[in-house]
């Protein structure tokens, strides 16, 4: 090894001697960049890989055009091999079945026939079984490739030139990624929406200083073939802006419920996931964690793709979706990264302006050019229009010329002294037919030399400004914007999810069920469909098994999953999980309110609200008419000993708490003896946990607040609840509104004939009703069959009472969300 790092050849053996750790990391670093630049990493301009490139020449010079005939896949790599990639059949090949795959492409730029594999990742025919022609989009990536647009190079032999670049009208890069290792670093870009890419590069030439914010709004994010859902745009942001970044796919499912089982239904998965994997992977967790699974199939075909996992009605589909998402391809981390080949041939990390400056820039110089090679045609074409014309005005002098030459140079030389033409013209006069020199052909010269200059003009504008070299490319995006643009098949979600741990409540069917509270407190959980639906005006069944001189003084419908909120006399409010609370039959008589919250003596429960989120405001009603909102983010952190939720004042108590929002929401409050007042939510301000509120009703004497409801609109009905079982539907347009604190109008009347009011509730007509006395009886019966009456018509008996009985409450069930 020499020291001086000098090199010396032997002239007899012809060896070269070299430094070892000299040699490696030259040879080495041979190697790696032609990996980078001739096989693994595209190019920024026209997102092809070499191979792929060759490929669509090679069949854009066989002809393969998408109206031509196929041709053998077998014949169209041989001719890549042969004649531009030196290298094995079998990667060729691969290329071109990929860029023929609907599930691989988002815009597949090959048209293939036969078998070219499939989304579950069987192999392709060989390719002397399958047949392709060039997809139409991908003839926009060649186009004026022949009017020296790009720059032609030597093929590995030096017998022919092949496209250093294509001129790539479309900018293929965004729109079908790419993916690839080479030595030491790898790229893998998403692929987008035809609308989207150009609406971004559109915004990038008319605002070359658009934000990077700007940017990302309109390309909105990756757009993949086999569609999906992005979860969280925080990852797509930090790809865009970086060129680096990751972000999580999920499949798209959707549940459905039959009479005796559910169903999950996965339509989407993934990008780049094989759906055998995937419902290998589904198999061996339903198999792992004894999922009671009824049937697990795949019904995929032409029409689109369809797993379906069946189980029975009372398994939580959400925890097997969730562990689904955790532990299968049903959901999945794409990790971008934007290396690309430059026009300086170095690969280079870019973002997402930087790689549309790029296509802009590559599309500038093909149109250059594409003019420059127009411009030169057509000034040549105009020059000989011009010998014609002259030779056309002085036929007679051209035939005799012709006549009396000795041969054609001479007679070219004579044209070219007497006529003032060039060789070129005196050529094309020589070349010109005899009929060419009729009348009607000479005005046809000259109208196709007008056109020739216009056409001139405005190369020669193109040429000299670059502004309408930028319209040229605007314009030919929304070209190709209208022929190939789609929807979108990806959607995009707000927020990032984070799957956390199951607790008890995943477990559990989220089911429907019926919370009441007695007045000596014994609380009751009961599932809905302990209630069969009937008729309005029966008897009903046994609800609750009370005690001696107790009675229903509250009643909800909740979900099992949900939480409800316990306000009290000394206006605190306890929170319970409904998961927590034990579940009971019709016919018992549930569990003291105390072994769930601890109450302090003589301290009661006044009104129940059921609640998913902390999301709007609490309205308070009380006994008195006062009315309090309050959000119900104050309330989010319940310690088990309560919180304060108002202040009540003269003996006043809490009669109904209703979730509200602002808008065009109203309130309907209702008293005891048939009164009424509708005013908008906003007309009461939010106020402090700690507040008294304010009047919302003006009370007659003997009067006092039994119910509130809240009304979205006049499109729904009022039900009013008697006493003694009289009830009655109302458009909700007959309570007109009016201000705060007034007396309001009148809602029934004969309060004597049917009792006093027990409560309203605004409804939309599809929901069912249930209904407690206080000797415990209960009726389920369906809101369409209470008739409609007007505002102040005393309806009809919806419960057939036993002799001392009276409504204590009732819940509205279902229904439109």
């Amino acid at each position: 090894m020499l020291a001086n790092n000098e090199l010396k050849e032997d002239s007899n053996s012809n060896v070269i001697e070299r430094v070892l750790e000299e040699e490696l990391v030259k040879s080495y670093l041979s190697y790696s960049m032609s990996v980078i630049i001739g096989r693994a990493i595209p190019d920024v301009r026209d997102g092809l890989k070499p191979v792929q490139r060759r490929i669509l020449y090679s069949m854009y010079e066989l002809g393969l055009l998408h109206n031509k005939p196929f041709k053998k896949s077998a014949r169209i790599v041989g001719e890549v091999m042969g004649k531009y990639h030196p290298h094995g059949d079998a990667a060729i090949y691969e290329a071109l079945v990929r860029m023929a795959q609907p599930w691989s492409m988002r815009y597949p730029l090959v048209e293939g026939q036969g078998n070219f594999g499939s989304i579950d990742r069987d192999p392709p025919a060989a390719m002397r079984y399958t047949e392709a022609r060039l997809h139409k989009i991908a003839e926009e990536m060649l186009e004026d490739i022949d009017k020296s647009t790009v720059r032609m190079l030597d093929n590995f032999d030096g017998s022919l030139q092949e496209p250093e670049v294509l001129p790539s009208k479309i900018p293929n890069l965004l729109l079908n990624g790419a993916s690839g290792i080479a030595v030491g670093m790898a790229t893998s870009i998403p692929t987008h929406n035809l609308r989207d890419v150009v609406d971004t590069i559109i915004a990038v030439i008319k605002k070359p200083d658009i934000s990077m914010e700007e940017l990302i709004d309109i390309i909105k994010g990756p757009d993949f073939p086999t569609g999906g859902i992005i979860i969280g745009k925080a990852g797509i942001r930090e790809m865009y802006v970086t060129g680096k970044g990751s972000f999580t796919i999920r499949g798209r499912v959707e549940v459905k419920h039959d009479k005796k089982k559910k169903s999950i239904i996965i339509t989407e998965i993934p990008y780049g996931v094989s759906k055998a994997d995937l419902i290998n992977q589904i198999a061996a967790y339903l198999q792992e964690e004894e999922v009671p699974v009824r049937d697990l199939r795949d019904e995929s075909d032409k029409e689109g793709l369809r797993i379906v996992i069946e189980f029975p009605e009372d398994i939580n589909e959400e925890v097997i979706l969730n562990n689904l998402y955790q532990k299968t391809s049903l959901q999945t981390r794409f990790n971008a990264t934007f290396l690309v080949i430059d026009a300086d041939k170095q690969p280079k990390l870019m973002n997402l302006k930087q790689l549309v400056e790029a296509y802009i820039k590559h599309r500038f110089e093909v149109i250059r050019k594409r003019t420059q090679y127009a411009y030169q045609q057509d000034s040549r074409k105009a020059h000989i229009l011009e010998g014609l014309i002259k030779a056309s005005r002085s036929i007679d002098t051209v035939v005799d010329i012709i006549r009396n030459a000795k041969d054609i140079s001479d007679a070219m030389a004579q044209l070219m002294e007497i006529l003032q033409m060039t060789e070129e013209q005196a050529k094309a006069v020589l070349d010109m037919r005899l009929g060419r020199l009729t009348n009607l052909e000479t005005q046809n010269l000259q109208s196709e030399y007008r056109e020739v200059l216009l056409r001139l003009e405005k190369e020669k504008e193109l040429l000299m400004s670059d502004e309408k070299v930028y319209e040229v490319i605007v314009q030919e995006l929304l070209e190709v914007k209208e022929k190939y643009g789609d929807d979108r098949r990806t959607e995009i979600t707000e927020y990032e999810e984070v799957i956390t741990k199951f607790d008890k409540k995943d477990l559990i069917p989220n089911k429907d069920v019926v919370m009441t509270l007695t007045r000596k407190g014994f609380l009751k959980l009961m599932d809905l469909n302990a209630f069969r639906t009937q008729r309005r005006n029966g008897k009903g069944v046994t609800g609750a098994n009370l005690m001696e001189d107790d009675i229903i003084s509250q009643i909800i419908y909740t979900k099992l999953h949900n939480k409800t909120l316990f306000f009290t006399s000394q206006g605190k409010v306890y929170e319970i999980e409904n998961i927590e609370i034990e579940e009971s039959g019709r016919a018992t008589k549930g569990k003291p309110i105390t072994k769930y919250i601890k109450l302090e003596p003589n301290e009661r429960v006044l009104a129940m609200m059921d609640i998913s989120d902390y999301k709007g405001d609490l309205l308070f009603v009380t006994k008195n008419g006062v009315v309090k909102r309050t959000s119900l983010e104050d309330f989010k952190n319940i310690t088990s000993k309560g919180i304060r939720a108002i202040t009540f004042k003269d003996g006043d108590e809490l009669v109904s708490v209703l979730l509200v929002e602002s808008g065009d929401s109203t309130v309907l409050i209702s008293t005891k003896l048939g009164m009424s007042i509708r005013f908008s939510v906003d007309e009461v301000r939010t106020m402090g946990r700690n507040a008294a509120g304010v009047r919302g009703i003006k009370l007659r004497e003997g009067d006092q607040v039994v119910s509130a409801t809240v009304l979205k609109d006049d499109s729904g009905y009022i039900l009013t609840i008697t006493e003694k079982g009289f009830g009655k539907l109302t458009e909700a347009s007959e309570y007109r509104k009016q201000s705060r604190d007034g007396l309001g109008i009148k809602n029934i009347a004969e309060v004597e004939k049917t009792g006093p009011v027990v409560g309203v509730a605004y409804v939309k007509g599809d929901e069912e009703v249930v209904v407690f006395t206080k000797d415990g009886a209960s009726i389920k019966f369906k809101v369409a069959d209470v008739p409609l009456r007007g505002r102040i018509a005393q309806g009809v008996r919806v419960i057939h009472l036993a002799d001392g009985d009276i409504v204590a409450d009732f819940a509205v069930i279902g229904g439109e969300e």
